[in-house]
């Protein structure tokens, strides 16, 4: 059923009053907006008829209502506009973007710190399953005849580092040898290339050494590391803040969700673009303590390595324009960021 425009406007209302208010709205209050020039019997009969339709919720006794998820659903898709951010809010986004990180991992973990700062919601970025990561160098430092640091860099930047010690003296030839097979057989290829067979050359090549055994070991232990896809959450204390999330318990389940569920923000097609960013409300997240929450995020692209996800987790009473418009701009702001931080150099 088409909505009248009247019923449009008093729904708008409803949930700009409930974002700033978070308590629910009542006819009456209604009555008074000079935006609203209706009787409060003319709004009362309407709100019944969008709460019938299920576009507001009627919480406890209250005399109020509260959007719905299908209420907000309307609002985000058609009666919502984003707003033009203030030219300083502009500059002070692009101001804070201009991190100096070499490493995607922990430039990925500090742009969700700064966003949950300027947003003062709690955030959660995504990194992707990093299935064209390469090992571009292998460096082992002798520390003593048994105790050796092996050093290894991604083509992310990543910088990774493991002290082994080994049953037996190794000679320098020896570790300076494993160093040179490492470097001409498993750098510059996928991850997922560094096979057992791959690593029966580098021990064929390489011969028996004390040192090879924890250093096939560590490697190991890095393609499974690095393959992993990450989830950072920054700000989750700013939960506690919202009206929804007082019961801490209950803000304890929704970040243990989210932490313990890599894949939880799905790349979903069932909103609107706003300028790169979307949103999803409520029951729309699927089950568990998401479907009573709300994401606004957008993704941030890192070439061949694919897209990862950055938003902004809270209550689905969210200031979902401002919210969106912030979010926007700083996505945009990390795709250059990255761009010139780990691909500029291949142009």
């Amino acid at each position: 059923m088409e909505l009248s425009a009247r019923k449009k406007l008093i729904l708008k209302t409803i949930v700009g009053d409930y974002i700033r208010t978070a308590e629910p709205v009542g006819s009456k209050s209604l009555a008074s907006r000079p935006e609203l020039r209706f009787s409060s019997a003319t709004i009362r009969n309407e709100m019944s008829e969008l709460e019938e339709m299920g576009f507001l919720e009627k919480p406890h006794t209250s005399a109020g209502r509260v959007p719905s998820p299908a209420g907000y659903r309307l609002y985000v898709d058609e009666l919502m506009g984003i707003p033009d951010l203030p030219l300083a809010e502009v500059e002070g986004i692009n101001k804070i973007m201009q991190l100096k990180v070499k490493e995607l991992d922990r430039l990925i973990s500090e742009a969700g710190r700064l966003i949950s700062n300027l947003t003062d919601y709690t955030t959660v970025a995504v990194t992707p399953v990093m299935q064209r990561i390469s090992i571009i160098k292998f460096e082992i430092i002798t520390v003593s005849p048994q105790n050796f640091v092996i050093v290894v860099v991604t083509n992310t930047g990543v910088v990774k580092n493991k002290m082994v010690r080994t049953a037996f003296p190794v000679e320098a030839d020896a570790v300076e040898l494993l160093t040179y097979v490492l470097n001409q057989t498993l750098t510059g290829i996928p991850l997922e290339s560094i096979t057992p067979e791959r690593l029966d050359i580098v021990r064929r090549a390489a011969g028996l050494s004390a040192l090879l055994a924890p250093v096939a070991e560590y490697i190991s232990e890095l393609i499974e590391e690095l393959s992993e896809q990450k989830v950072f959450l920054r700000g989750a204390s700013k939960l506690l803040s919202q009206p929804e999330y007082q019961d801490a318990s209950k803000a304890q389940q929704l970040l243990d969700f989210i932490t313990e569920h890599p894949n939880m923000p799905q790349l979903k097609t069932i909103s609107r673009d706003f300028d790169g960013v979307r949103i999803m409300i409520g029951p729309e997240n699927g089950e568990g303590p998401l479907s009573q929450a709300s994401m606004i995020y957008a993704t941030y692209n890192i070439g061949d390595f694919g897209r990862g996800v950055i938003g902004l987790v809270g209550p689905t009473r969210m200031d979902y324009a401002k919210l969106s418009a912030r979010l926007s701009l700083f996505s945009k702001q990390l795709n250059k960021l990255i761009a010139e931080t780990f691909f500029e150099e291949d142009k």
